[in-house]
């Protein structure tokens, strides 16, 4: 009896043609390297922390549970918060498929399926291959494992390209321009520094704490404070102070307001300690400033 079978065949989607970095560790909060380009693809996923990381003209932080890759020839980089110590998991390999083009300036927060697919992934790679010098990560050679795990080098493989396909189905990817560095006056810091000061700006009209503070970015308030001195080492608190005081000349010069109804509206405690801190900015009391204005 003869029979018509069709044989499809299969289509490969991505193919990774070589590895060329895979590890997994803790990097120092000063970690930093001169930065590099090769003609092979890495994807950089951050596990636990953050990580200033540079790609091309773009600086951003890349945050705990995100991925990100960087294509053929871009420039990149990545470098310690100077707050924290991060662990960061690293694949460099080649691929040629022109559905890579979806990975070019992204970031993309991994779902739990993900990461248990990445941790597979690890497993796997890592009980294949190390790399040939652990005191230098970013050193581009892998070596093999002796006695690894039957067929582990085609599973590792396997693994990537299969989390590549469950990344290309994300609908939410952040662009890389939604992430980079903000320049305060001329200085480039980090997002998470730009997070604090729109917590201060947006809340001018309430009294705030350091703990309120930590609470609404998600960090510790250690962490806050650490972070702020990279922008203004005369304290988080005192800043916001100055943020009020300013505020409260903008409502001086409007004239619809009294002191006593200013230093309510900003949460001063009392009228007096708003005039002492006002004071103590501008050398000179509100009824001074509004005064001046009005010459």
């Amino acid at each position: 009896m003869k029979h018509n079978f069709i044989k499809h065949r299969i289509s490969d989607t991505f193919n990774i043609q070589s590895l060329i970095t895979l590890f997994y560790m803790e990097l120092p909060k000063d970690f930093y390297y001169e930065g590099e380009h090769h003609d092979f693809w890495e994807m950089v996923y951050i596990d636990k922390g953050e990580m200033t990381c540079t790609a091309g003209s773009n600086q951003f932080v890349l945050k705990n549970g995100e991925i990100t890759f960087h294509k053929p020839g871009e420039y990149h980089n990545l470098t310690g918060n100077r707050v924290a110590s991060a662990n960061v998991g690293l694949v460099t390999f080649e691929c040629s498929n022109a559905a890579m083009a979806f990975f070019e300036k992204k970031i993309i927060t991994l779902n739990a399926e993900e990461k248990t697919l990445l941790s597979m992934l690890f497993e796997e790679g890592l009980s294949c291959f190390q790399l040939a010098d652990s005191q230098n990560p970013l050193l581009q050679k892998l070596e093999l494992v002796s006695g690894a795990p039957f067929g582990a080098e085609q599973m590792t493989k396997n693994l990537l390209e299969l989390l590549l396909i469950k990344l290309s189905r994300h609908t939410e990817s952040l662009e890389l321009e939604q992430r980079v560095n903000i320049y305060i006056n001329g200085m480039a810091l980090p997002v998470a520094v730009k997070e604090i000061l729109d917590v201060l700006y947006a809340h001018l009209y309430d009294k705030l704490t350091i703990a309120d503070i930590a609470k609404i970015v998600g960090k510790s308030e250690t962490t806050v404070k650490k972070l702020f001195a990279m922008h203004h080492s005369g304290g988080i608190m005192r800043y916001y102070n100055r943020l009020k005081i300013k505020e409260a000349k903008k409502l001086i010069r409007e004239g619809q307001y009294n002191f006593a109804q200013i230093a309510e509206m900003l949460c001063f405690d009392s009228p007096q300690y708003f005039s002492k801190c006002f004071k103590d900015q501008l050398h000179m009391t509100p009824r001074d400033f509004r005064n001046s204005i009005l010459r």
